[in-house]
């Protein structure tokens, strides 16, 4: 079985949908190193405050990961609580931002490892697929995830509820201090392996059923990419929400032997799709 490290490729998109304006963000951050960190945010707040509160989530957290690129759960940690910390802060800024607030949503790769760990808090979404079936999710802080936790509401009808989009954490609106969830262990990749980070936009329209056969069928991320906004865009009624996604795929790196002491030269590590 060939154990060589993995190459990262992903393409995103980001739609205004039905609304006047975008409040999702998305971004990735490379460092020295094996270790790749992506996001995604969907802010909140109106007046034009949600914009404000998904990019400055971003840049905070991009800049936090630069600093100390670890592949470990505390990196990850520190990402959210620095994005937070970059939100309430602007709030003070301006009255208009008083109010606003981000979910936020990361999966950190060291593809040499093959391995990854997923973080958030909110209501935007990772899984994690091999092949058409997924292998680990996120988790909701939202409050009919709270009733199916507690056995009041079946999960199968979580998309049917009229409250689904309450939220009782996320990033500059968490006065429970909820910690952020954490994948549990890392997360073994193998080549073909799929990644992706939603927000709900995309995940309030298409089932996992459909994720998993979307994924399934793709042959490439580029393709990956289109047929996910194609099962979004033929759901959408008049006024749907801003849906973005970042979606990432594994495949082998090839090695190249050089020289007689076996030197080996990798290619890059990440290749965007735009």
């Amino acid at each position: 079985m060939n154990t060589g490290d993995l190459r990262l490729e992903s393409a995103s998109f980001s739609h205004d949908g039905g609304r006047d304006y975008n409040e999702d963000a998305v971004g990735d951050s490379d460092a020295f190193g094996a270790v790749r960190l992506f996001m995604l945010a969907d802010g909140a707040g109106g007046q034009g405050g949600g914009d404000v509160a998904a990019r400055t989530a971003i840049s905070a957290a991009r800049s936090e990961f630069m600093r100390m690129p670890a592949f470990s759960p505390e990196t990850l940690v520190r990402c959210i609580n620095s994005a937070d910390v970059a939100v309430r802060k602007k709030q003070g800024d301006e009255a208009r931002l008083a109010r606003m607030a981000s979910t936020f949503v990361a999966v950190l790769v060291d593809y040499r490892q093959r391995k990854a760990l997923v973080a958030n808090l909110g209501d935007s979404r990772c899984y994690v697929f091999r092949r058409d079936r997924i292998i680990a999710q996120s988790y909701d802080h939202s409050l009919v995830q709270r009733f199916i936790d507690a056995g009041l509401y079946p999960a199968e009808k979580l998309r049917e509820h009229p409250k689904r989009n309450v939220l009782y954490a996320s990033l500059g609106a968490n006065e429970e201090a909820v910690e952020p969830y954490l994948s549990p262990i890392p997360i073994d990749l193998l080549p073909g392996d799929g990644i992706v980070l939603c927000s709900d936009g995309v995940w309030e329209l298409v089932d996992e059923a459909t994720l998993c056969k979307v994924h399934g069928a793709s042959p490439t991320v580029g393709a990956w990419r289109d047929m996910l906004v194609s099962s979004v865009r033929g759901r959408m009624a008049p006024g749907h929400d801003n849906f973005s996604a970042l979606l990432v795929r594994c495949v082998l790196a090839p090695r190249d032997i050089e020289d007689d002491d076996d030197q080996r030269t990798m290619p890059p590590a990440s290749m965007r799709v735009t």
